[in-house]
């Protein structure tokens, strides 16, 4: 399993890397700015100050032992380049006695005099009379290994290179030894808020790891919770609210389901207890056909569960809905009524889940039968601009009630036939085919539900699934079943 990483310990390794990028670059950045803008008149630092470390360190490199022993000041390779783009700087290095070493420029040594014996251990000066007001000097003591005891230089010039080497003065064992307590402290404090801040979250992961599917009622204390991580708890409480809603239609479902199957299943017991009852068949096929759409049901909403893909393909509209039409003219005779189809004017090929289209042609003829009274017609249409309907001459859906017929586990009332998720599943199979499902009142009286599907681009002549003739046998098979 891959590791996963600790945001508190991002949080402090991104302030320590802030923290020395800070002091290594902002901080002297920060200082040239000021420096140079002249916001602050009484500011001492002026932009050249800034050179006086490169220069230092190249004549410092420059100083040199021969073979005799004598230390002798000879410019190195970057000194020369450095002295090409400044031709006015001057440079000097004294040893401990106080004598000039060979090399030095005579005028700067003759200007400073006796200043390189005074002990002190930096010194800025600017010689009297110089015309140039950007000219400055330094002398300074240099440690014993650079092999002199004080440097001078004098008329140097600001570059931006100069900036990397005030930054490097920071990559030194005293300016770490300084600078340390002070990152480690802020590290510190650092990792307490950040423990602190994140302990909210750790709560919330403790409550939601006691919840299961019997807790679902319980829901994470926000209070407490800073706002950067109220959101997500709020968004997990959500969460929790629609899955204890489904879970809850689930179970209601399932008590639905098992009260909608005791029934037939107990009729079944009776009429098989007493074969020779003239209705026997009779009923005995209503029954099984109601456990049958029950069970479809059942593996429809399995298959919604498990997001199955579809398979989209073209078909015949008129012979996918004249097949479930003749599938159901048995079952509509049997039960004293009639059922009439009127098919497209010319093939009509849309693109769909045929699986799909037959499950919600059946689902509404089963409702359709079921509202038709003793002796009507059900109708079914299928149009060239692939639209199914399903007419019948029942009670009707009230305006009220023709959103909500569509919702899962919904009933009118108590008595009403089904477990109520035969039209949701119709919604859902319709939608997910990119059509649309409503219902209408019908001219007279009763319910006319439509089904509108996507109708294949490019119609052509011939269509996919069944021809014609095969469509046109169907019809006359329910005909004289009639």
């Amino acid at each position: 399993m891959r590791r996963r990483r600790s945001l508190a310990l991002r949080l402090i390794v991104s302030l320590a890397v802030v923290q020395m990028v800070g002091i290594l670059l902002l901080v002297p950045i920060t200082d040239f700015l000021i420096s140079a803008s002249g916001l602050a008149p009484g500011w001492q630092v002026a932009p050249d100050d800034w050179g006086e470390h490169r220069i230092y360190g190249l004549v410092a490199r420059s100083v040199t032992k021969t073979e005799t022993g004598e230390v002798i000041l000879t410019p190195s390779a970057a000194l020369r380049a450095y002295r090409e783009v400044n031709p006015q700087a001057r440079y000097a290095a004294f040893d401990c006695n106080g004598a000039a070493l060979s090399g030095s420029s005579p005028e700067l040594v003759e200007a400073l005099g006796g200043l390189d014996r005074i002990g002190a251990t930096t010194l800025k000066f600017r010689i009297p009379g110089d015309a140039d007001p950007r000219a400055r000097g330094f002398l300074r003591r240099a440690p014993a290994a650079v092999g002199a005891c004080a440097i001078a230089a004098y008329d140097y010039r600001f570059a931006w290179d100069d900036l990397f080497a005030v930054a490097a003065l920071f990559l030194t064992p005293h300016s770490a030894a300084v600078v340390a307590p002070a990152v480690l402290c802020a590290l510190a404090i650092a990792w307490i808020v950040v423990r602190r801040g994140l302990s909210p979250l750790r709560a919330a992961a403790a409550d939601v790891a006691g919840i299961d599917v019997n807790t679902l009622h319980k829901r994470i204390e926000a209070d407490d919770a800073p706002k950067e991580i109220a959101p997500f708890i709020e968004a997990v409480n959500d969460a929790l609210t629609r899955l204890n809603a489904g879970v809850a239609a689930q179970r209601r479902f399932t008590a639905n389901a098992a009260h909608e199957l005791r029934t037939p299943i107990a009729i079944m017991r009776a009429h098989a207890d007493n074969p020779d009852d003239a209705a026997f068949r009779r009923d005995m096929k209503r029954d099984i056909r109601r456990v049958q759409t029950i069970v479809e049901q059942l593996l429809a909403s399995a298959r919604f569960s498990m997001r199955d893909a579809r398979a989209d393909v073209d078909m015949d509209l008129g012979a996918v809905v004249l097949a479930m039409v003749a599938d159901h003219t048995p079952l509509v005779i049997e039960n004293g009524r009639r059922i009439e189809f009127e098919p497209p004017r010319e093939p009509t090929i849309v693109t769909g889940d045929r699986w799909a289209l037959e499950c919600v042609v059946a689902n509404l003829l089963d409702n359709a039968l079921r509202a038709e009274p003793r002796g009507g017609v059900i109708l079914v249409r299928a149009s060239s601009t692939a639209v199914v309907e399903v007419v019948d001459h029942g009670a009707g859906v009230p305006r009220a009630d023709r959103e909500k017929i569509f919702e899962p586990f919904w009933r009118r009332d108590n008595k009403s036939n089904g477990i109520g998720l035969g039209l949701a599943i119709s919604k859902t199979l319709v939608e997910q085919m990119g059509g649309s499902i409503g219902v209408d009142e019908t001219s007279g009286g009763g319910a006319t539900f439509r089904i509108t599907l996507r109708r294949r681009a490019a119609q052509s002549s011939e269509a996919p699934g069944r021809p014609l003739a095969d469509v046109a046998d169907a019809r006359r098979r329910s005909e004289d079943a009639a």
